[in-house]
Formats: structure tokens, sequence, C-alpha cells
């Protein structure tokens, strides 16, 4: 974890910490240790202490791209404990009632249906985004860039954590670089939102021309500048290109309508 309690159950980054102090986990209460391992892999982080048994069984991700992701939002929404008939967990974030889990290392499809089903049942919309840097290929094609508007997708190698089903309340990003059209020589992070959630191929919305990103995706959680594009601001913008571009009016209403049941 990287928020952790202190002597007076104050919340501490693990930036902030002081190895001279001690430190508590929010969920049981017992004393943590500081993992001072820092790497991409790794990030330094709270942790129990060998044998200790905490409530919160969930294998939680300690990547410096989780941290990073987390650092986006308010010190307040990161690791907030959620709890429903004596049942305690943390999420990694918690806003606006939008659960966002982040996930580099791997998961199982069980704890993903464990954790849906339990912040369903709390109330929540939940989000996930998931670190697929290296893991997507082109499909049936030459191209170089794995970019979703120029080829299919594919998983290099099949992800089993996605044979779950799709959900109502529950929607699924995959983050990955990619050449930016304009510049094929600087690539850039984005967001692809999956319609499918499929061990071998990849079944993003179609956003074409306009891509998702990481302050796309927080401006739909309520928080970004003024002038940046929520999802569904894209969803809008990507409609409006459509009918200008096609003649196929019937085609687009359908498409339109199995995007509803996605929407923030």
């Amino acid at each position: 974890m990287f928020i952790a309690y202190d002597e007076s159950k104050k919340r501490v980054d693990i930036n902030d910490a002081d190895k001279s102090k001690q430190y508590y986990c929010p969920i049981c209460g017992e004393k943590l240790i500081i993992k001072a391992k820092d790497s991409l892999a790794v990030k330094r982080h709270f942790a129990h202490k060998k044998g200790a048994e905490c409530l919160d069984t969930w294998q939680h991700d300690m990547s410096e791209w989780h941290y990073n992701w987390q650092c986006l939002f308010p010190e307040e929404c990161r690791e907030v404990v959620v709890e429903k008939f004596g049942v305690k967990h943390r999420a990694d974030v918690l806003i606006n009632k939008f659960v966002v889990e982040l996930q580099h290392s791997p998961i199982t499809a069980a704890e993903i249906m464990e954790r849906n089903n339990f912040y369903l049942a709390c109330g929540y919309t939940v989000i996930w985004v998931f670190d697929s840097q290296n893991k997507v290929k082109s499909g049936y094609t030459t191209y170089k860039t794995v970019n979703p508007f120029l080829t299919t997708l594919e998983w290099k190698r099949a992800r089993r954590e996605f044979h779950i089903p799709t959900l109502n309340g529950v929607c699924v990003f995959i983050e990955y670089k990619t050449d930016v059209p304009a510049n094929p020589q600087q690539e850039e992070d984005i967001l692809l939102f999956l319609k499918k959630f499929e061990p071998k191929s990849i079944d993003p919305w179609d956003t074409n021309p306009f891509y998702i990103k990481r302050e796309n995706l927080l401006k739909t959680l309520g928080i970004g500048a003024d002038d940046v594009l929520s999802i569904n601001d894209i969803f809008m913008a990507h409609k409006k290109y459509i009918n200008q571009t096609t003649r196929e009016p019937i085609y687009i209403k359908r498409k339109l309508q199995t995007r509803r049941r996605f929407r923030f």
C-alpha cells in the first residue's frame, strides 16, 4: 500500500514516510514496515510484517505505473477503505461514486469478478485501467505501429483474466503507447475503452478520430481542466464526425444504441 496511518490515524503517503516512525494498516490496524525497493516493477511501499494476516486479502499492485496513476487524483481519493456488511477493502481510487482499479501486475478473472461484485453491491461504478504496454500487437496486417484505427488488435499472449462477462456498471480501459498520427516519431499513452473482455482479441469502442487519454478519463470522473473533453464528449464528437462522413444512418443508430449501457 502507498498510504498508511500514523500514530494519530492521520493518512501518510509513502513518499512522506519516515523510517524512524511507526505506521499502521488502515484495514486491520496492524503495524506496517516500509519496503524500500524502488523500481519500475515495485515502488517503495508499506507492507505487513511477514506472517501477519489482514482482513483485506486482495493483492494490490505496487508498481511505479500504479502509483503515478494514483497521484493524478486528490490524496483523499486514494486507497479509500470501503466497507459493507463488515467486509473491508481498499479501493485504489474512490471519487464521485466511481471506484477506479489500477492494474499493472497479474490478476485472476476470479478476483476481478470478486472486486466487481463487491463494489457494485456498495453502489459504485467500477472502472478498470490495465497497463498493457508491450502486451498488445497488431492483427493480420503489416502496420508497425499498434494503432487501433489502422489495424485490428490482439493480445501478444492470451489474457485469461479477461475471460469474464460484461457487466453493467463496469468499464474496462487498457493503456499503452502508440504513434501520434501527426508525428510518427512521437509516442503517447492512449486508453482504449473495451466493448468486450476477451482473452485473445481486443474489441475497443470506436472513437476514431479521437483518442482517449488520461485527462479525458479524469474529466469524466469530475476533475481536470475545463477545456478537456470528457469521454462522453468524445463520443458525441465522434457521432458528429460519423454523421458528416457516412450515408448509413441505420448503422449509426444501432452503434450509438449499443453505447448507452457504457455511459458514465
